[in-house]
């Protein structure tokens, strides 16, 4: 039970894939804080986390980021599961803007997730790729497409590559008030494979689909709040990566600071 409360935990976590959005990245020497909550439910699952995350852009183009995750609780079936809390996978996150519209990311999620909730396993994760944006007026469209690749752990497992699509389309109503609405999409590529050796099916076109809707609140120029829903589906996807076919929800608000 306790890898597949980690496993949930780690999509959830990464439900956008863990890079901070689809859009530029920021301005030359600006800066932006957040702190979070989210609560993320599967089944019998419910997990509540808080995450405080920080990117600065250091040179013109050049982004670096970093998030630190902490799982306040877990509960299974009404019931606190002992010690399935504490520090989860820290990313670090790097972005370079090398054409206006254009983007490239790369991020590296260190095995810092507290033994109680992930176990031993302690593998490196990397996820890269590019992000498109584009101004259409009252829309502003982000893209991204990345592939995320993990290394051996203590286990000696490695999970299938995943490829992922994800797009986003924010409506600028007003000056305050900004809902948005986007679509991640995510498929496995190959086999659990244990030591080197394949183990089990290919997990290969197993898709899933992580529809989301938000609204950011702009009190004023530096400070924003963000809400956000996020539904995962997919049976064979969530099967393969969860350990449960069931949806998974996920809810959060994040306080957004700009400096």
């Amino acid at each position: 039970m306790f890898k597949k409360i980690a496993l949930v935990a780690a999509l959830a976590a990464t439900a956008s894939f863990a890079t901070w959005d689809k859009f530029p990245v920021l301005e030359n020497h600006k800066g932006q804080a957040a702190v979070g909550i989210s609560d993320i439910m599967q089944d019998k699952m419910n997990q509540l986390s808080l995450g405080a995350k920080a990117r600065y852009t250091v040179a013109p183009n050049l982004e670096l980021g970093l998030e630190i995750p902490f799982v306040i609780f877990t509960h299974w079936d009404g019931e606190d599961v002992e010690d399935a809390n504490g520090l989860a996978d820290i990313p670090l996150m790097v972005r370079y803007q090398f054409m206006p519209n254009v983007s490239a990311f790369l991020d590296i999620s260190l095995p810092t997730c507290n033994e109680d909730l992930c176990g031993e396993d302690g593998p490196v994760g990397f996820h890269f790729g590019a992000q498109y944006s584009q101004n259409f007026g009252m829309v502003n469209f982000g893209s991204e497409l990345g592939l995320a690749i993990e290394t051996k752990g203590d286990d000696k497992t490695t999970p299938p590559w995943e490829l992922n699509l994800g797009v986003e389309g924010d409506f600028a109503i007003n000056p305050m008030l900004t809902p948005y609405v986007g679509l991640d999409l995510a498929m496995l590529l190959g086999k659990y494979t244990v030591d080197g050796e394949n183990m089990g099916d290919s997990h290969t076109g197993d898709l899933g689909i992580g529809p989301y809707l938000g609204l950011g609140i702009a009190f004023n120029p530096m400070i924003t709040l963000d809400l956000c829903a996020q539904f995962i589906l997919g049976k064979d996807y969530l099967k393969a990566t969860t350990q449960s076919d069931e949806m998974v929800t996920a809810l959060g608000a994040t306080l957004f600071i700009n400096f």
